[in-house]
């Protein structure tokens, strides 16, 4: 929970977090519980979390400190790589329009943009873009 919550307060200054200490901790716990999770951890310090649950990633963040250093790459090779095996056609995810660093990560791997929101359907009332990278199976 700490690296999401250090990465989205480092690249998207100003983004509404609608939810308490306690309210992040019980989803983390349910997220951990159903999802298929992936920590990159350093000195016995998590750097980097990815889970996927059927064709939606629900998250993957890199400690801002530590972006640049294939963290992220390992942790998506890892959740395509179970989508590939699972022989799921399609990996979905979404992420923020303005978060410019993670649209380049993910089109550089072949996620193409299918929707754009205005931000009205998320808790943040964030503009997002819905992105999908069809399988290479």
């Amino acid at each position: 929970m700490a690296v999401q919550l250090a990465t989205l307060q480092t690249t998207l200054r100003g983004l509404p977090h609608p939810h308490t200490i306690e309210e992040d901790r019980a989803w983390m716990r349910g997220n951990f519980a159903r999802c298929s999770v992936w920590l990159a951890v350093d000195d016995g310090r998590v750097v980097g979390v990815a889970s996927r649950n059927g064709e939606w990633v629900h998250q993957l963040y890199v400690a801002p400190e530590r972006t640049g250093q294939g963290i992220g790459q390992r942790l998506l090779d890892a959740i395509l790589a179970e989508a590939a095996d699972a022989s799921i056609p399609v990996v979905k995810l979404w992420t923020f329009q303005r978060n410019a660093g993670a649209r380049r990560f993910y089109e550089r791997n072949g996620f193409v943009a299918v929707e754009l929101t205005d931000g009205s359907a998320n808790e943040e009332r964030e503009p997002d873009v819905r992105y999908e990278r069809r399988s290479r199976a």
